[in-house]
């Protein structure tokens, strides 16, 4: 995967889940509260305005890190590949029975 489309995956990911709960929250009002007005326990408590709240510090934590991911070079954003070491063959230890 390349830098730039690493870097505007995890850019994008805050905002992906505003999205889900500003639509989720759309709907649940044109559905539910027709009639009756919202209330501020219905902000503090309803799941989608808490994923709109979630997805706002999802953003807030992964856009200086989209930010230094598109910076970076190829090699500073590599995966590290490790070899397992081999293992050295340890003396028994003798118990005196």
């Amino acid at each position: 995967m390349s830098v730039r489309r690493r870097a505007l995956l995890i850019g994008f990911l805050g905002p992906a889940i505003q999205a889900v709960g500003i639509g989720w929250e759309v709907l649940h009002v044109l559905v539910s509260h027709w009639s009756e007005p919202l209330s501020a326990r219905h902000f503090l408590y309803e799941p989608p305005f808490l994923l709109v709240i979630v997805g706002f510090l999802v953003a807030a934590v992964c856009l200086p890190v989209a930010i230094e991911v598109a910076q970076a070079s190829e090699e500073e954003v590599a995966i590290p590949v490790y070899s397992p070491e081999p293992v050295e063959a340890q003396p028994a230890v003798e118990t005196g029975d």
